[in-house]
């Protein structure tokens, strides 16, 4: 099951905290609405993995720097 930008866009959106409208493909994921990256992943990991339907080890995520990381590494369109 994949998912798409949009989904990833908004759960990252409402794991931070802040508008849909301040989350783009370049948005850092560390210090997004006051997050700490990826110290405070987990969070967001857990929902990514329900929606897109996978699983998502530490050691992948700890890398992400970027919103279209995520983009990338799940293969949302």
């Amino acid at each position: 099951m994949a998912c798409s930008k949009e989904q990833v866009h908004q759960a990252v959106a409402a794991w931070a905290g802040v508008p849909i409208d301040q989350v783009s493909a370049q948005t850092p994921l560390n210090g997004l609405g006051g997050k700490s990256w990826p110290e405070d992943a987990p969070a967001l990991i857990s929902v990514l993995e329900q929606l897109c339907g996978c699983v998502i080890p530490d050691v992948d995520y700890g890398i992400w720097a970027h919103v279209d990381d995520i983009d990338d590494y799940l293969g949302a369109d």
